[in-house]
């Protein structure tokens, strides 16, 4: 490696794991099928548990597990509706990492640099 590229990696400021540990939980997170596909249906409306269990064909326990997992890292939350709990994005910045992933297979898959 020559003297410039060792001074210019000597320069890249790397996180500390106080800063990556949250951000690798929330990857953690989103590599589990079942909660990427809870975060991707309710990406764009509020779902109940009975009704992402429906949609998804898995029970409620499970999806309850799921959700609280999502919501310790607050990616989701429960808005009150009547007597149920709708669950919401609480931003979309997941679904951006997703669609840029999705964007990064697709181009991948095409050659595309």
């Amino acid at each position: 490696m020559s003297k410039e590229h060792l001074l210019a990696a000597a320069a890249v400021q790397l996180p500390d794991n106080q800063e990556l540990t949250p951000i690798i939980a929330i990857f953690k997170a989103v590599s589990d099928p079942t909660r990427l596909k809870i975060l991707l249906l309710i990406a764009d409306q509020a779902f109940s548990v009975n009704e992402i269990a429906e949609r998804l064909a898995i029970s409620q326990s499970a999806i309850s597990h799921q959700l609280q997992t999502l919501r310790q890292l607050n990616l989701v939350e429960g808005v009150r509706q009547g007597k149920e709990i709708h669950y919401r994005l609480t931003d979309r910045h997941i679904i951006d990492m997703y669609q840029l992933t999705a964007k990064h297979v697709r181009d991948q898959q095409w050659g595309v640099q």
